[in-house]
């Protein structure tokens, strides 16, 4: 990040009220560069799939809205990836094993590993639980 501010390294000390995160983190503003969407993206990445504060979800629903106004104008349209895909990105960024996930969406160890490897389709219920259990939105594999 470019900020002299940093994002904590346990989500547990993240800031709990919206002017904290403005003052510890990122000030949400136009984004105007590269530069910007990465550190932007970077504490999106951070705060996505946790239980937050109804501040910290303010929060991150406002750099989510930057975000986006920055890449329809600014980046090239890309392709929806397969919802598996997806998944295990999340997985990494949030720090869960697939063993985890699979317990939180009813599914044993082998079965979770085989649907995040595509060998498996997700089921309409398994992407429920999954959005659900990760604080991700209700579309967002549609």
């Amino acid at each position: 990040m470019k900020s002299k501010n940093s994002i904590p390294n346990n989500i547990k000390l993240l800031p709990k009220t919206y002017n904290e995160l403005c003052l510890k983190l990122i000030m949400p503003r136009t984004i105007h560069d590269k530069a910007d969407f990465d550190n932007i993206t970077e504490v999106i990445d951070f705060l996505a799939g946790h239980k937050l504060t109804p501040d910290q979800e303010d929060y991150l629903a406002t750099l989510a809205d930057l975000s986006h106004a920055f890449e329809e104008e600014n980046l090239p349209p890309h392709e929806m990836q397969e919802p598996h895909i997806f998944i295990k990105a999340h997985l990494e960024n949030i720090q869960m094993t697939i063993t985890e996930w699979g317990k939180l969406i009813g599914v044993d160890r082998s079965l979770a590993s085989r649907l995040i490897r595509g060998e498996r389709k997700l089921s309409i219920e398994n992407l429920q639980k999954t959005a659900l259990h990760l604080n991700l939105p209700r579309g967002i594999f549609i």
